[in-house]
């Protein structure tokens, strides 16, 4: 049975909607280099390991890399579903332990090309989706570019991804700065990845609280921290999810705490408020807005 096949026949034997229960989450960084699209896939796997029917919507338009992490080649992407006949679940690749994913394109222009009515259908047909799934986590592209923003004022919970190195921090800051602008602190959850200790993980956290606090009046929560670790490495190189090359490494055992904090089955250090419930339709209009021209 192939990937379409498989996914219309989940969707034929869901049991009533579950949009009201889907949640959402941005994994995204102030600059590339982070590890951000590593930290998307293998939080999304742990998140299915929960048992919970996830998606990865991998929106860094023309830098698009979530089936290279996975180790599949280039599929169909969300462009396609402006094409009359494609449906959405014929644009969603299937990977380990079934997670799903699609891909936003590699090549920005070719959004651009597409008219008000094209964008309109593809995500008019991403609606179909929304009886299938437990979560989406998106990958969105690093820094400040508008059609990032607009994507993560769609989410749940916003996963902002930095590494204890200065640049990467004054980065992560200027994000922070923005989001909260535009009354999106709420949402705001800071993972350290590639930290050589939890107590510089911790550090790390407490400069940016600092200084938020200092300059924005505001603390963002902590989601957790990701030790440095030669197993992410190798399964980068691998083409294949550290948390199933590696189960039992320092990083597989991070992203699983961060997997069960997401769902709230762990504390968490608090932001200003719990992070409110965005609902599939919206998280669509706001896509639409984002990556094309709604």
């Amino acid at each position: 049975m192939d990937q379409a096949s498989e996914l219309r026949k989940r969707m034929a034997h869901q049991s009533g909607p579950r949009g009201v229960s889907l949640k959402t989450a941005a994994v995204t960084s102030g600059k590339g280099g982070v590890g951000k699209s590593n930290v998307a896939v293998n939080v999304a796997l742990a998140l299915q390991q929960e048992h919970k029917n996830t998606l990865i919507l991998d929106t860094d338009v023309g830098f698009a890399n979530v089936n290279v992490l996975l180790g599949s080649g280039a599929g169909r992407t969300l462009l396609d579903l402006a094409q009359p006949g494609v449906l959405a679940s014929d644009v969603v690749q299937t990977g380990p332990l079934g997670i799903s994913w699609i891909s936003g394109g590699t090549a920005l222009p070719d959004w651009i090309q597409l008219s008000r009515d094209q964008v309109k259908v593809c995500f008019d047909k991403l609606m179909d989706l929304e009886s299938t799934l437990d979560w989406v986590i998106v990958d969105t592209g690093a820094g400040l570019n508008e059609s990032s923003l607009h994507l993560l004022e769609s989410v749940d919970q916003i996963l902002l991804v930095t590494t204890p190195e200065p640049t990467a921090l004054a980065d992560a800051y200027a994000l922070i700065k923005v989001l909260v602008r535009r009354s999106l602190s709420a949402r705001i959850r800071i993972v350290v990845n590639r930290c050589r200790t939890f107590s510089e993980g911790i550090q790390t956290f407490q400069r940016l609280v600092q200084v938020s606090k200092t300059f924005l009046s505001f603390e963002p929560g902590a989601m957790g921290y990701i030790l440095e670790d030669p197993a992410v490495g190798r399964a980068v190189f691998r083409q294949t999810p550290f948390l199933l090359s590696a189960p039992d490494s320092r990083a597989a055992q991070c992203v699983r705490q961060i997997a069960r904090r997401l769902m709230g089955g762990e504390d968490v250090a608090p932001a200003e408020s719990p992070p409110s419930r965005r609902g599939w339709r919206e998280f669509i209009w706001k896509l639409q807005h984002a990556l094309g021209r709604g």
